[in-house]
């Protein structure tokens, strides 16, 4: 019988899990908190069923600059640069 040698298969390499770009995070009853690139970009207020996004990394100086029915719509107003800037 010959001896065999049997060569161990490599491990393929952890993969990096990167951060999201953008995350939403509720940080109180009725608001949230929009992150992108782990930096704070603005908040959104629930007020009668409606998102209103305030752009600002302070909730206190934050600016309105949307109003919508929808969540995620109100994240695109704070994540996506603004046409008119």
């Amino acid at each position: 019988m010959v001896p065999t040698t049997s060569t161990p298969t490599p491990a393929a390499p952890p993969r990096a899990t990167a951060p999201p770009v953008e995350s939403v995070v509720l940080i109180g009853p009725t608001t949230y908190e929009v992150h992108r690139s782990d930096q704070v970009v603005g908040y959104i207020d629930i007020v009668g069923g409606i998102y209103v996004a305030l752009a600002g990394a302070r909730y206190d100086h934050a600016v309105e600059v949307r109003q919508s029915i929808v969540l995620d719509t109100a994240v695109a107003a704070l994540i996506a640069p603004s046409a008119a800037a």
